[in-house]
C-alpha cells in the first residue's frame, strides 16, 4: 500500500510582516510625538513676548515708527500694537465691572508686544533686549516674563531627554524583537538551507532569497504602520471634532489634536523615511545573520 507523502505547510509570512509593522508603528508613534512636541515647544517659545509700554505723552504715530523699526530685527517674528481702546477691552475681559468703572478714569498707555523667533527665545537674550528698549526715552516700562520663559525652556529640555531615552530603549527592543522573529521564520527553513549547502550552493546564493524575502516583508509593513499612525493621530481627532459626541471628548484625543496642529510636515517626512530605512536595514541584517548562523550549524544540531 502506497503511503501518501506528508505535505509540509508553507510558513506564513503574516507573523514576520506584523512584527515588522509593530516595530515601525512603535518607532513611528514616538517619532511623530517627538515632531509634535518640537513644534509645540516652538509655539510656546514664540508666544513669549516683551511688552513695551510708552509714556502718555507719546503719540500713536511715534509708536508705529518704533514698531516698524522693531519688525526689521532679525530676532523678531512679529509685533502687535495695542491701542488704548484695545487695552481697555482686554482688561474688561479679565476683571469685574466694579474694577473697570474705576479703570475708566485712568488713561491706559499705548504698548507694543514683541514676539521673538523660537531660536532667540532665551532668557538672557530677551532680558538684554528688554533692558535695551527700556533705555529708550519714549518708553515708560518694559515687562518680560522671565520666570515663565525659564520654566517653559526647562520643561522642553526635560521632554526632549525623556523622548530620546524612550527612543533609545525602543530601538534596542525593536532590534531584539525583529532578530528573534526573523530567526524563527528562518528556523522553519533550516533543513532547506542545510540541503542547499550540502549540494554545493554558495552561501551568497542561499542567503540572498531570505534577505530579499524579509526586505519585502518590511516594505509591506511600512504602509501598514503608516496607516495605523495616521489613524491614531489624524483620523481619531477628526472623528472627535466632526461627531461632537461627548463620549469622544477625552483629554487624550484633545491633546493629540493639539499635538497634530504643531507638527512640521517636513520633519515628519524626514523621520518617516529614517524609520522606513531603519526597518528595511534591520530586516535585511537580521535575516542575513540568522541564515549565516544556520549555515554554520552542524546538521545533527538542527533537530
Amino acid at each position: 500500500m502506497q503511503e501518501n507523502p506528508i505535505k509540509r505547510k508553507k510558513p506564513s509570512a503574516l507573523p514576520g510582516i506584523l512584527s515588522l509593522a509593530a516595530v515601525m508603528f512603535m518607532l513611528g508613534l514616538l517619532g511623530t510625538s517627538m515632531v509634535g512636541f518640537k513644534g509645540l515647544g516652538k509655539y510656546w517659545l514664540e508666544n513669549t513676548s516683551i511688552d513695551i509700554y510708552f509714556h502718555d505723552s507719546i503719540s500713536e504715530s511715534q509708536v508705529r515708527i518704533l514698531e516698524t523699526d522693531i519688525q526689521k530685527k532679525s530676532w523678531v517674528k512679529q509685533t502687535k500694537f495695542i491701542s488704548r481702546e484695545q487695552a481697555m477691552n482686554e482688561m474688561g475681559d479679565k476683571y469685574d465691572p466694579d474694577f473697570m468703572n474705576f479703570v475708566k478714569t485712568v488713561q491706559l498707555p499705548l504698548s507694543v508686544e514683541v514676539y521673538p523667533k523660537s531660536e532667540f527665545a532665551k532668557s538672557e537674550f530677551l532680558n538684554k533686549m528688554a533692558q535695551y528698549y527700556k533705555s529708550n526715552p519714549l518708553v515708560e516700562d518694559v515687562i518680560f516674563q522671565k520666570n515663565w520663559l525659564e520654566n517653559i525652556s526647562q520643561n522642553i529640555v526635560k521632554i526632549q531627554y525623556a523622548l530620546f531615552s524612550i527612543a533609545a530603549l525602543l530601538i534596542l527592543v525593536s532590534i531584539i524583537l525583529i532578530q528573534s522573529n526573523v530567526r524563527l521564520g528562518i528556523y522553519a527553513n533550516r533543513h532547506t538551507i542545510k540541503s542547499m549547502q550540502m549540494v554545493g550552493a554558495t552561501n551568497t546564493f542561499i542567503i540572498r532569497p531570505f534577505v530579499l524575502k524579509f526586505i519585502q516583508y518590511a516594505l509591506i509593513a511600512i504602509p501598514i504602520s503608516g496607516v495605523a499612525i495616521w489613524a491614531l493621530f489624524w483620523l481619531l481627532p477628526s472623528i472627535n471634532e466632526f461627531t461632537g459626541l461627548e463620549i469622544t471628548q477625552t483629554t487624550e484625543l484633545n491633546f493629540t489634536q493639539v499635538l497634530v496642529e504643531h507638527i512640521d510636515m517636513n520633519d515628519l517626512i524626514l523621520i518617516s523615511i529614517a524609520i522606513s530605512v531603519f526597518g528595511v536595514l534591520l530586516a535585511a541584517s537580521a535575516s542575513w545573520i540568522s541564515t549565516r548562523k544556520f549555515l554554520k550549524t552542524k546538521i545533527e544540531n538542527l533537530y
